[in-house]
């Protein structure tokens, strides 16, 4: 797109100084004096019309105007192109630009999650890189209780939702060690991303973020969100605490002692 722009507004600024040429030699000596310079700004205008039309097939009409000025060839026709054909066809070829600006792609974009997508990645393609990474935190905390429906914050939150003893989200067997270390670890990452990313995001308009590390803050964010829609839920209501799933039952004398009383 850049080349495309580039070349395009090179032979609208060529056009247009040819026209700044050929007027004086118009009212100087009329057709024959300007022919020359004429004849090249038709050169100009079938390159402009080949390349734009390569791009922009359905902006054809776009050309008639200029197309007629430089037929006609006489002194209000190089007047007309020089205040109105030349600056509308440069408004239009910027804003062609600024449309495809905006729907350009960085590469990463595969790998967000949909709530990371929709918190974040507008502000990050307009630039907006500390907004983006801390929004991208929020909604991952968010993701979280909605999930839970836990209201805590930050660590406590995070301890409530992964606690190994009566977890609200399990993220593996925690009958094995293994499974305790993937749940104890990334607790404490999740911590690790409210400490180190939100907090300091939210609480300084200073930043060191580039584009690179907006995307890599992003796409973290993205795994932990990821993690989060892949746990199994457990209710804290309908799931009995480990303390009282081993709660030894009453003896057969017990029973009996109750029944007679």
């Amino acid at each position: 797109m850049i080349e495309w722009f580039v070349k395009t507004k090179q032979l609208l600024k060529s056009i247009e100084r040819k026209a700044q040429d050929a007027l004086p030699l118009y009212q100087q000596g009329g057709k024959a004096a300007s022919a020359s310079v004429n004849g090249y700004m038709k050169a100009e205008l079938q390159q402009l019309c080949e390349q734009w039309r390569a791009r922009y097939p359905d902006d054809e009409h776009l050309f008639r105007s200029l197309g007629r000025h430089i037929g006609f060839g006489m002194d209000v026709d190089y007047s007309d192109i020089i205040n109105s054909d030349i600056p509308e066809l440069q408004e239009r070829a910027d804003s062609l630009l600024l449309a495809d600006s905006r729907n350009q792609r960085f590469g990463f974009e595969e790998l967000l999650h949909p709530a990371i997508t929709k918190s974040s990645y507008d502000l990050y393609r307009n630039g907006h890189l500390r907004e983006a990474v801390l929004n991208s935190i929020t909604a991952l905390f968010d993701l979280v209780r909605a999930r839970t429906n836990c209201r805590e914050d930050g660590d406590r939150l995070i301890g409530r939702v992964f606690s190994i003893e009566n977890p609200l989200l399990t993220l593996s067997e925690l009958e094995t060690d293994s499974g305790q270390n993937d749940q104890k670890g990334f607790m404490q990452i999740f911590k690790g991303a409210y400490q180190g990313i939100r907090n300091p995001k939210a609480h300084s308009m200073t930043h060191d973020l580039t584009q690179l590390k907006a995307a890599q803050y992003l796409v973290f964010a993205s795994l932990l969100a990821r993690r989060v829609d892949e746990a199994s839920a457990d209710s804290p209501a309908a799931r009995p605490s480990r303390a009282s799933a081993f709660k030894p039952t009453s003896t057969p004398m017990q029973r009996a002692k109750r029944d007679r009383s």
